[in-house]
């Protein structure tokens, strides 16, 4: 099929997430450039797994939203995915489609489909873990209130599994992979989740509310200004996730040009 096609399609993608409110404008600009180079270097079939990434997120998104409540209070951004988000989540997983069209390497198709599976492991337990009925917990013990950044919880942590899973499944159906390649994404996936939470609990900014006194990732809180509190002040939840699938690619793509 050519591939102007595959950018009226990717255009029409843009377009109806924009009207769904799913993404914002700068979302859907970014998403139509990013679903554009992994058609090109890709094909449909790098097109597919992008979707049933986005497409999951979207629809797990909507999932319990009564009892998410309490978590968007917490995390830097909710409802519709912005520019940044599409980036952190799905612009290294471009570049690898690049590296494609520049070497023809195989190996950048394990690191597309590293990148997109770590992202969805992560996604997955972030909308499915604050389902849980049990509150989640720091690395140090401590319960802390769901969406806190760096919990974790066994829900969310299946969760994380099976999101990993899903992608590296998908990526054999459609290309092929052989046992091996399958567990690298897998796990490399599972691995990059690990690493935002890692992240998320250590080295993400976090602020303090003024006037409800609850920990949080936003900046505006009960419309007042939050207060800094702990963490690398430039770094936000979309530059965790971006850290950890980009580390977790770049581990599994080193791992796989060795052996």
């Amino acid at each position: 099929m050519p591939l102007i096609y595959g950018i009226l399609f990717c255009l029409i993608l843009g377009y109806l997430g924009y009207r769904l409110h799913l993404l914002t404008i700068t979302g859907a600009i970014w998403t139509i450039v990013v679903g554009t180079l992994v058609i090109y270097g890709l094909g449909y079939s790098g097109l597919i797994v992008l979707m049933l990434f986005f497409g999951s997120s979207s629809l797990l998104s909507k999932l319990g939203k009564r009892r998410k409540r309490s978590v968007n209070q917490i995390v830097e951004k909710d409802g519709a995915r912005d520019g940044w988000q599409v980036l952190a989540n799905g612009g290294v997983a471009s570049l690898a489609a690049v590296g494609i069209i520049v070497t023809d390497h195989a190996s950048f198709l394990l690191l597309f489909l590293i990148v997109l599976a770590a992202s969805n492991a992560d996604t997955w337990a972030s909308e499915i873990g604050p389902l849980s009925q049990k509150e989640p917990f720091l690395l140090s013990g401590r319960r802390v209130p769901a969406g806190t950044s760096g919990a974790i919880s066994m829900l969310g942590t299946s969760a994380t599994v099976i999101g990993s899973l899903f992608i590296a499944t998908a990526g054999d159906v459609l290309f092929d992979l052989t046992t091996a390649e399958w567990l690298l994404v897998t796990v490399a996936g599972v691995l990059g989740s690990l690493f935002d939470t890692l992240f998320g609990g250590t080295i993400q900014r976090k602020f303090r509310c003024a006037v409800c006194g609850k920990e949080t990732e936003k900046r505006i809180h009960h419309e007042k200004p939050t207060l800094y509190v702990t963490g690398w002040k430039w770094l936000g939840n979309d530059g965790v996730n971006f850290l950890s699938s980009a580390l977790a690619g770049v581990i599994g793509f080193i791992v796989y040009r060795m052996w």
